[in-house]
Formats: C-alpha cells, structure tokens, sequence
C-alpha cells in the first residue's frame, strides 16, 4: 500500500512507519518536524510539513493514518490542555478537509481517538456504544471524533479508541515500572480502578488491517479483550521481576499531587473490544501477564 503517517515521529506513529516499511508498504510523513523525519525515516517517500502542499500525492495513496497530538503525560496547564486539544482537532481538520475536496477515488481515513471518551464507570463493561463522559478528556475525544465524521462518505473512515499502549518507551509505563526500581511497586488509588490497555503489536497490526480490509469501517475500541483492575496489574509485574512487596497511594494524594490530570490515574474504564471480536481479529496479547512479560524483558 502507499501510506500517510501524520504525527509519524511520535511514538505510535515511528513504530507504524517502520512496520508498514517492513511489510513493502510506500511511506509519506506529516510532521512539524520534516528534517527530523527525514533522519528518522529514510526509506520514506516524501516528507511533508503540515504547511506543505502534501495533499498533491493523493492519488497514489491508498490510506492516511493521523497519530498526531500532543502527549497527555505532561502536567495540565491551561495552555497545555489548549494544545492537547488544538494538536488533534486541527490536525483531524485539515486532512478531512483535503480528503473531501478529492474524489478521484477512495481513500482510507485511520483518525484516532482514546477511551479517555468513556465516563468513569465502576465496575461497567463499556463496549463502543457506550455514552461518552464528561471532563475534560470525553470532550476532546468527543470533539476530535466529530471533526473525523465530517469526512464525506467517498471515503472510508475508521476511528480507533486505543487503551494504554503497551510499549517500553510509553510514559504511562515507565511511571508504573519505575517505582519497581526501588523494590516494591505502587497502586493508585483504592486498585479497584480497571485498566483497560493493548499491546504495542497488537496495535501495530490492527492499525495496518483496519485499512487495508474494506470491511473496517466506523469506531472501534483499541484495547485488549481482558481488562484489568490496576492492584492486579501492579501484582502482575511485581510478579514477573519476584518484587511482590506493594504500597497504595490514597485518592487524595494523587488529586493534590496531579491535580485535574488524576483522573487518567483514578478513572475506572472497563473497556471491551466488542466489534474487533464480532470482525474476528485474534489478539496475539490477550492477556496482561504474556503482554507485560515481553514488555520488561
């Protein structure tokens, strides 16, 4: 396939870029960065600059990825929620907007959005029907969705929500592998939170499959079909590196310490992967204790 990777010097999206390489596919990149893709990237195509005229190579492209935004792991200023928010919709945009003024043929559209949609739920299963939260993260994604389904039917268009990434390099993974550095690992919270993830393999194919097969089409969510409450994962890897000893950081703690950001560390989304399941996929990382092993070793 000839592929646009937007966001592709992140960490999903380098990943996606090599992976797609080594199975024969033609990449271009969107980045804010083109030099850096370049260097990055020099099996690439083209290297486009968001300001670039990079809608020219349409008619060679079968499918168009956008990974693009600005990570969620950093503290929520005021200003940094605004470019969280900007980084994804306008990206969304600007591609929706140049794929809708093209029409010599079908082009595969992969948006991205997070179950960062979902409201905190207890103990609920939430498949992709289920009602979108609230804060701050529902509504981006809320919004981020929306500016995606504006792309006119020609086209087809895939959304997928991804869980927690399972990858070494992801910040969500660090922050839970460093406290086992020191002996003992640490649970947020009460634990009873669920942890709804996938692995980084796993994602890789999925992303791939879902536009090169026209029956994907509309939302879907990107996590693993076991999700786990957060005690259980911390015990999963004490038990994998034998550093069975754990201590709990009370609610409180974390909102004082994190603020309005907590909510990604104390919010319980006990996501399912309903339609991927019903299309037949089969997981390579189904469970959290294989995942995790292949991520430490």
């Amino acid at each position: 396939m000839k592929l646009i990777i937007a966001g592709a010097t992140g960490g999903i999206g380098s990943r996606l870029a090599f992976f797609c390489h080594q199975r024969g596919d033609s990449i271009y990149t969107i980045t804010r960065n083109p030099s850096k893709a370049q260097n990055l990237f020099p099996f690439a195509v083209q290297n486009f600059s968001w300001e670039d005229n990079w809608d020219s190579v349409l008619p060679e492209i079968d499918a168009i990825f956008n990974l693009s935004g600005a990570t969620i792991g950093k503290r929520w200023s005021k200003a940094y929620k605004r470019e969280i928010y900007t980084s994804r919709i306008e990206t969304t945009r600007q591609i929706v907007q140049k794929l809708n003024n093209f029409d010599e043929k079908p082009i595969a559209f992969f948006s991205t959005s997070a179950i960062g949609y979902y409201p905190d739920s207890g103990d609920e299963i939430l498949d992709e029907n289920s009602k979108p939260g609230t804060n701050f993260l529902a509504n981006v994604c809320i919004d981020w969705e929306n500016e995606a389904q504006k792309l006119k039917p020609n086209h087809r268009l895939i959304i997928g929500r991804f869980g927690v990434v399972l990858r070494k390099d992801d910040i969500a993974v660090q922050r839970i592998l460093l406290s086992f550095k020191f002996g003992f690992g640490v649970v947020i919270g009460t634990g009873n939170q669920w942890f709804s993830w996938i692995h980084i393999d796993d994602l890789l194919e999925l992303l791939r499959h879902s536009v090169s097969n026209e029956e994907f089409n509309g939302i879907y969510n990107f996590v693993a079909p076991n999700p786990i409450r957060f005690r259980d994962l911390i015990r999963t890897i004490g038990k994998i590196l034998n550093k069975p000893f754990i201590l709990s950081i009370p609610d409180y703690f974390v909102k004082i310490a994190f603020g309005e950001q907590s909510q990604v560390l104390l919010s319980s989304q006990r996501v399912v992967p309903k339609r991927l399941i019903e299309n037949g996929y089969q997981f390579r990382f189904s469970e959290i204790e294989t995942a995790m092993e292949k991520i430490i070793d």
